[in-house]
């Protein structure tokens, strides 16, 4: 049975992603330089800070941590360097060009990416009728990315697709790691996944960061903005993954990432009244909300098959 107030601790979680913006737009506008390198300073900072928060957890679970196999590491690397670092970075980047609200809608396509991996990975089967959906929900995905269907050309002169791309990059790593997530808390808590996704892209984004930029990078920070990489670090970022991973425990992946659709919602009002006020979203892009959120619902509704709540330490056949 499916636990409700575990899809409600998701849908929270995902309410307070939606304040991202808030913080990650003036940051990118402190930063100066190439957009990738100032993504991945932004992103590697934020999980500095996240690093150290995470580590009390860390130290009080590591008889759990010790008990790992390679399967579930490598799905905790997998979501820690592909999710919290890669997605986070992609995503970060698509903001950078401005479109603040497409890059938002944008993350209507995870919950899709996510069914789609669940099914074959974790085995929560959709059904064949709710097949029929995929194409529909990607329909709606092409309208939200080229305001004017009618003539794409201009959506790459003004970015418009070029920061749906690194969007959508994004969710598909995020939508990855719902599954990889839905994995491996059959085997740790949910604390305990918080911390190790944090702290196993630490290391990743470090790397890249002395790539991109060498030491220098490291000095382009200012200490005026401590309280928003404190604030963006926390509030869109640990407190809400403690409410995600707890929701997702007790609920099928296919049906967390649908609740996961709350971000993108309270993301738009947070740009529209606070961000960017003068961005509008264009008819065809209302359209593709309808048409992509339909399509999902509905695949969701279709899809007949759920699994039971996974139990702590049990077995997830892979498949």
């Amino acid at each position: 049975m499916i636990d409700r107030l575990a899809v409600l601790l998701v849908a929270l979680a995902a309410m307070l992603w939606g304040t991202d913006a808030l913080f990650r737009a003036p940051l990118l506008q402190h930063l100066g330089g190439d957009p990738v390198l100032q993504a991945t300073q932004l992103v590697t900072m934020e999980h500095i800070v996240l690093t150290v928060a995470c580590l009390p957890i860390i130290w009080a679970a590591w008889r759990e941590i010790r008990r790992l196999n390679a399967a579930q590491w490598r799905a905790i690397v997998a979501i820690g360097v592909g999710a919290s670092a890669l997605a986070t970075i992609l995503f970060t980047i698509s903001f950078g060009y401005g479109h603040f609200i497409e890059t938002l809608l944008l993350q209507k396509t995870q919950p899709l990416i996510a069914i789609l991996l669940a099914n074959f990975w974790l085995g929560e089967r959709i059904s064949k009728r709710a097949w029929l959906w995929v194409p529909v929900a990607i329909v709606g995905a092409y309208c939200i990315v080229i305001p004017n269907p009618l003539d794409p050309r201009a959506a790459w002169e003004d970015f418009h697709v070029s920061a749906g791309l690194f969007a959508i990059a994004a969710a598909a790593l995020w939508g990855g790691a719902t599954v990889f997530g839905r994995y491996a808390l059959a085997s740790v808590r949910f604390t305990t996944l918080t911390a190790l996704r944090f702290t196993t892209a630490l290391p990743a984004l470090v790397i890249v960061l002395l790539l991109l930029g060498g030491p220098a990078a490291f000095g382009n920070y200012r200490w005026t903005d401590t309280p928003l990489y404190l604030a963006i670090a926390l509030i869109p970022g640990l407190f809400p993954m403690l409410l995600y991973y707890r929701g997702l425990a007790s609920t099928p992946a296919s049906l967390a990432t649908l609740a996961e659709l709350a971000f993108p919602i309270t993301g738009i009002l947070v740009n529209v009244f606070f961000v960017t006020p003068r961005q509008s979203i264009s008819g065809w892009q209302l359209t593709g909300i309808v048409i992509l959120t339909g399509a999902l619902i509905a695949l969701d509704y279709t899809n007949a098959k759920r699994p039971a709540k996974l139990e702590r330490g049990a077995e997830v056949a892979l498949t």
